[in-house]
């Protein structure tokens, strides 16, 4: 044991082994040890420097190529347009409607908005204005009146409808 004085406090530092304590080594030490002893290090090609800049490339590269994984599950959403058919504040009645859009034009997909009080029914997931002006000209010719275009976040790519639905 070693004491050191130190501005007024007294320090005691004590050096001790494993062995003097009694401790006995584990497995996982033991293996280490085995290891050391027949460690050769001239068995192993290039110096150590040449061996970490290859970790750091390695390193590098992970880091500088982010992993980005898109699946198809994963929407991609931007800026474009929908056609609004109807709005209520009834969400059986708003249902409905959906239902027989739906079965009027199986490849276009129809969404139900909620706004506070209000349940909204729009279609599409128009890129373009033109898009959503011609398939608003359809609505109106197949008796949707008082249909009107949307601003709204659309689907990119979105898949095709049809290709959604179960066989029966």
């Amino acid at each position: 044991m070693v004491y050191f004085w130190c501005g007024g406090v007294l320090l005691l530092s004590a050096c001790s082994s494993s062995k003097k304590a009694g401790k006995t080594e584990t497995a996982s030490s033991t293996s280490l040890h085995d290891f050391e002893a027949d460690f050769k290090p001239a068995d192993h090609e290039g110096d150590a420097s040449d061996i970490f800049a290859n970790l750091r490339k390695e390193r590098d590269k992970k880091e500088t190529t982010p992993e980005v994984t898109t699946t198809p599950e994963t929407p991609l959403f931007v800026t474009g347009y929908r056609v609004q058919l109807y709005a209520t504040n009834d969400i059986d009645e708003a249902n409905a409607k959906k239902a027989t859009a739906e079965a009027a034009f199986p490849d276009e997909w129809f969404y139900i908005e909620y706004d506070p009080p209000t349940y909204k029914l729009r279609a599409g997931n128009f890129l373009s204005r033109s898009e959503a002006e011609s398939f608003l000209q359809t609505l109106q010719s197949a008796g949707y009146p008082d249909a009107w275009i949307v601003p709204d976040r659309v689907l990119k790519s979105p898949p095709l409808r049809r290709a959604q639905k179960n066989p029966d």
